[in-house]
C-alpha cells in the first residue's frame, strides 16, 4: 500500500447507547479511530419517492488496516456522515470501506 495517498483525515465513529435526563435511551456517537484514508467517489443513484427526489453518493474510503471495524458504524469525512456498508480486507495490509453519504 502506498500510505502516502492515505491523504485525507476522517473518524470513524461507533454508536453507543446512553439516559438523558428523562431517562430514555438514546443513541450518540463517539470517536472510534480516526486514520487517514485515500478517498474515491464509486457512483451514486437518484430515486424518485412520493414526490421527492433522494439521493445516494457512495464513496469509498481505503485505509490501513484497524481490527473491529464493522457496518454498525459511521464515518465523518468532510462534515458529512457517511453510513458504512462494506468492509473489504486487503490481506492485513489495509481495508477498503464502502459507505454511502447520509443525506
Amino acid at each position: 500500500m502506498n500510505i502516502g495517498r492515505l491523504d485525507r483525515k476522517i473518524v470513524i465513529e461507533a454508536p453507543t447507547e446512553s439516559t438523558n435526563t428523562s431517562g430514555e435511551w438514546i443513541q450518540t456517537w463517539s470517536t472510534y479511530h480516526t486514520a487517514f484514508a485515500n478517498v474515491q467517489k464509486a457512483g451514486g443513484t437518484e430515486n424518485l419517492q412520493a414526490d421527492k427526489t433522494t439521493a445516494t453518493n457512495k464513496v469509498r474510503f481505503k485505509v490501513r488496516f484497524f481490527a473491529g471495524i464493522t457496518e454498525d458504524m459511521r464515518i465523518v469525512y468532510n462534515g458529512a456522515y457517511y453510513d458504512i456498508t462494506e468492509i473489504q480486507e486487503l490481506e492485513r495490509e489495509g481495508l477498503w470501506i464502502s459507505a454511502n453519504k447520509r443525506v
